[in-house]
């Protein structure tokens, strides 16, 4: 009877050494294969996207400045149509110096303010003055008026819309 109870206890023994060993092997898996993963991922980009992100990428010194004189809107708020806000600012265009269309574009804007000033007054119409408070209306808006102006110039020397002196009242 000794001796079974002896055979046992050692079985007993090399069950929980086994298991402790298949657990540690899982560990080491999940390490490896999580850092495996994570290398993929790092690398995994593609060559497309990365072409686009460089392309969109313009040094400072390379961009000419234009702006429009200020441009003043009244706009009802949603709740109360007989309340009104008005809002100031600036729209400026990032030209691209190196553009073969720089020249022309900077022509067509200066001939155009009047008619630019318009156009962008009325995309901006149909916002209420709770749009134009959200927390990225000028980066909203800023992109509005690039789709525009991009459509309007079709050049390709215009890269970025900005909005300056964004003021409410």
């Amino acid at each position: 009877m000794a001796k079974e109870k002896k055979v046992k206890i050692k079985s007993e023994k090399d069950n929980g050494k086994l298991v402790l060993m298949i657990g540690v092997i899982l560990i080491v898996c999940s390490v490896i294969l999580l850092g495996i993963s994570v290398y993929i991922m790092k690398n995994n980009t593609n060559p497309k996207e990365v072409e686009e992100k460089d392309a969109k990428v313009i040094p400072l010194k390379q961009k000419e400045s234009y702006e429009t004189e200020n441009i003043v809107i009244i706009l009802p708020s949603k709740d109360n149509p007989n309340k009104r806000m008005s809002f100031t600012f600036y729209v400026g265009f990032e030209l691209d110096k190196k553009s073969k269309d720089l020249k022309e574009t900077k022509t067509m804007l200066e001939e155009s303010k009047g008619f630019i000033k318009s156009k962008i007054s009325g995309l901006l119409s149909d916002k209420y003055s709770e749009d134009m408070l959200k927390q990225n209306s000028k980066e909203d808006i800023s992109q509005e008026i690039f789709d525009m102006m991009n459509e309007m110039l079709d050049t390709d020397s215009l890269v970025e819309v900005y909005i300056r002196d964004f003021l409410y009242k």
